[in-house]
């Protein structure tokens, strides 16, 4: 659940030094995680729902929500993409193009709702868990920090999805030359939400550490996104971190459920769910299986599959085969199917469902020894504190001690965010027409040729006025067609400018002549596979040490 608090200094030391942090070594710890977790997590709440005994009898008690529901809008996803671009209203392209884009509102919300149900977790297990105003304090940072402000960060780095269909229509001109204005008060407006909610949890009795840390990592996450360059480097955080989180929670939930009577392959799956380390495991190894099967519907215009590199030509032709629209409308259908059930398997305020979770939420799944610790210590009672008076005084918390914690949060707080904040670049005054030094043009596919792709299009870019590299760059004016704007993007980010000579230029684009592309030379294939295959191994092997450990130490 702190995945951030290691995941953000890992990040950033892979990436130190390049220009482009996808040519990183950073691509290869993504392409691992996305590898090892993606496809898992996004089946967690499937998994819960229908494959554990601690579920079943919410399948029978709300069968709307969890049956009726799910196969509705999976009829709906395939309603939309099998019929050819005639037989609606919409082309299928169209039609790709509506669902990405409720696919990305739906998606920026169940981040932020995860980060509130990561808060409310913790909150729980600090015995605060009935605290009204704690929980809307939770609820507030989540869905402006989380949700909002990446909003935000997304709309100024043009990567909302399908941007120039929606967003780009809302807002005036004027915002492109106000970018650095608009991400330093969301920045000012970061810091001040974090110390607030900092301030509250520090102020009460049975203050957090754990949530402190929380909290701490979710803003630092988010500032990365403010930063002007740090796409990428957000895009690895954020979606690790919450992978990781829902196949960690996916994992301790049923661990308590109760053994079924009949069924071989019930009995089989409850072995493996009071097992968290085994559907780690398991999540894991569908995830690397369905790779290519799902990476259809990624929205990627240049770079290498990572599916390609697992699998090779098999991948490649799932892209370009007849049932590309079937595995359109199987990854959305699974996407918004998670989006319901994960809100369904971990909605605590039914009984009924704290009874299914009693693995993640209760004591079944703490050890004894920690269980003990947790009676002793329970300052909550005043029973234990008046036994424990020798070690708490007179007052729970002295006035002074939390003063200097609140102080030094804070301090900690604006570090984390003061420093990426001071990596903006501000405009300089009087400055000159931006003079480019190194100019590589845009890539113009042959299979574009066969299509007859062409558009014109402007491109602004951001200039860092120490270096003279291109910090960011987006369609002002799209071409009219994705494929073409990032070819633009691609070629225009590797940019450079003569440092000091200006901080954003408009660069107008014309894809009409189709001049015919030098041969590419066809790289070595690399094992990529033993990457994910390796982390595999290397987290088994960590399982089988530790339960030798425990039971030597029995």
């Amino acid at each position: 659940m702190l995945s951030a608090i290691w995941l953000a200094p890992l990040v950033l030391l892979l990436a130190h030094g390049y220009s482009n942090p996808e040519s990183s070594p950073l691509d290869l710890l993504y392409f691992g995680l996305t590898a090892l977790f993606w496809i898992g997590h996004r089946l967690s709440s499937t998994y819960l729902a229908y494959c554990t005994e601690a579920y079943r009898l919410l399948l029978r008690e709300q069968p709307i929500r969890f049956i009726v529901l799910p196969m509705i809008i999976t009829a709906g996803c395939f309603a939309l993409f099998l019929p050819a671009d005639s037989a609606l209203p919409w082309t299928r392209e169209g039609r790709l193009i509506g669902l990405a884009i409720i696919d990305y509102a739906c998606v920026t919300y169940h981040f932020a709702a995860q980060h509130f149900g990561a808060l409310s977790l913790y909150r729980s297990r600090a015995d605060r868990g009935s605290c009204i105003q704690t929980r809307r304090w939770d609820r507030f940072f989540a869905l402006t920090a989380g949700g909002v402000l990446v909003f935000v960060a997304d709309i100024l780095a043009g990567a909302v999805a399908y941007q120039d269909q929606w967003v780009d229509r809302w807002f005036p001109a004027w915002i492109v030359s106000a970018e650095n204005g608009i991400r330093g008060g969301a920045m000012l407006a970061l810091f001040a939400i974090t110390a607030i909610v900092l301030v509250a949890e520090l102020r009460t009795s049975q203050w957090s550490l754990p949530r402190i840390f929380y909290i701490v990592g979710l803003a630092v996450m988010v500032g990365l996104a403010l930063r002007p360059r740090s796409l990428f480097l957000f895009l690895v955080i954020w979606t690790s971190q919450h992978w990781i989180l829902a196949t960690g929670l996916a994992s301790q939930t049923p661990s308590a459920e109760p053994t079924p009577t009949t069924g071989i392959v019930r009995r089989f799956l409850h072995r493996l769910n009071v097992r968290p380390w085994a559907v780690v495991l398991l999540l894991m190894l569908l995830s690397l299986m369905l790779l290519p099967v799902f990476e259809v519907e990624a929205n990627r215009e240049t770079g290498t599959y990572y599916g390609d590199r697992i699998f090779g030509a098999l991948a490649t032709q799932l892209r370009t085969s007849t049932w590309l629209s079937v595995l359109l409308a199987l990854g959305f259908a699974t996407g918004f199917i998670h989006y319901l059930l994960d809100r369904s398997v971990y909605r605590m305020s039914d009984p009924q469902v704290r009874a299914a979770a009693r693995g993640l939420v209760g004591n079944a799944s703490i050890p004894r020894r920690k269980l003990i610790r947790g009676s002793v210590y329970r300052m909550s009672d005043p029973q234990v504190r008046a036994a424990a008076r020798g070690l708490v005084g007179n007052a729970s918390i002295p006035r002074r001690k939390l003063i200097r914690a609140s102080a030094l949060v804070s301090v900690l707080a604006l570090v984390c965010v003061s420093s990426l904040h001071a990596q903006i670049g501000t405009p300089a005054v009087a400055q000159q027409p931006p003079k480019a030094i190194y100019t590589p043009k845009p890539v113009y596919r042959p299979e574009w040729a066969k299509q007859g792709l062409t558009g014109k299009g402007v491109v602004l870019v951001t200039i860092d006025q120490q270096t003279g590299k291109v910090t960011g760059a987006r369609m002002l004016q799209s071409t009219g067609n994705k494929q073409l704007d990032g070819a633009a993007l691609e070629a225009y980010s590797q940019w450079r400018f003569q440092p000091g000579t200006g901080s954003q230029v408009k660069i107008p684009i014309e894809f009409a002549s189709r001049p015919k592309p030098p041969a590419p030379k066809r790289a070595a294939s690399q094992p990529a596979i033993l990457y994910p295959l390796l982390i595999l191994l290397g987290f088994g092997v960590a399982v089988i040490a530790m339960r030798t450990r425990r039971r030597n130490a029995r």
